[in-house]
């Protein structure tokens, strides 16, 4: 069955029909079928019309299937458009531990996996890199400017990251003595 097809079957059914759809993929059964990149935003726009849980359940779990088979970038999206989600409707219906939307701390594990750099190291980065830019515009050597370039998607990583935390601390679901309200107060500076 084509991608069409399959999208034209399913979207006129509720939740458990695209849960069901998913199960093969999570199962890791090589299925072929509707993309998970259709999935998402098709269950994350229902979810977020009608504030179903049920629909974010299927939008956040089409991502993690996603990120499962896919690495870089295509993973980090994936991810962070179901971070993105999950602090939406915690903004909206609290924190509940082991809910697989609404539990806070899957997002505050997200946003320091992987994170090298301290703060005040981030800071220092976020204070030279368009002078960095600059220089390595001006360069020759290759290492000039993928190091630019590395630094570049660090620090966008990390803020993109924050931006999904933001919304927790707004809606005072980040723990008091989180360190991420350190990495917060300098969330502006990242490019």
């Amino acid at each position: 069955m084509e991608q069409q097809s399959i999208l034209d079957s399913l979207k006129t059914q509720g939740p458990d029909a695209w849960l069901a759809y998913l199960r093969p993929f999570e199962e890791g059964e090589p299925v072929a079928g509707l993309s998970m990149l259709v999935i998402f935003p098709f269950a994350a726009s229902r979810a977020k019309e009608q504030e179903s849980l049920e629909w974010a359940e299927v939008a956040v779990r089409a991502a993690e299937v996603e990120a499962g088979h896919s690495s870089g970038v295509e993973r980090e999206n994936a991810l962070f458009g179901a971070m993105q989600l999950r602090a939406w409707f915690i903004s909206k219906r609290k924190s509940h531990p082991n809910h697989l939307v609404l539990d806070k701390e899957t997002i505050l594990h997200w946003a320091t996996e992987g994170v090298t750099l301290s703060v005040p190291a981030a800071k220092e980065k976020a204070k030279s890199f368009w002078e960095n830019v600059a220089r390595a515009g001006k360069s020759l050597r290759q290492e000039d400017r993928e190091q630019v370039r590395d630094d570049a998607h660090e620090l966008r990583r990390m803020k993109r990251r924050l931006n999904v935390v933001r919304v927790l601390a707004d809606c005072d679901e980040l723990p008091i003595d989180s360190p991420l309200f350190e990495w917060l107060e300098i969330r502006e500076q990242l490019p």
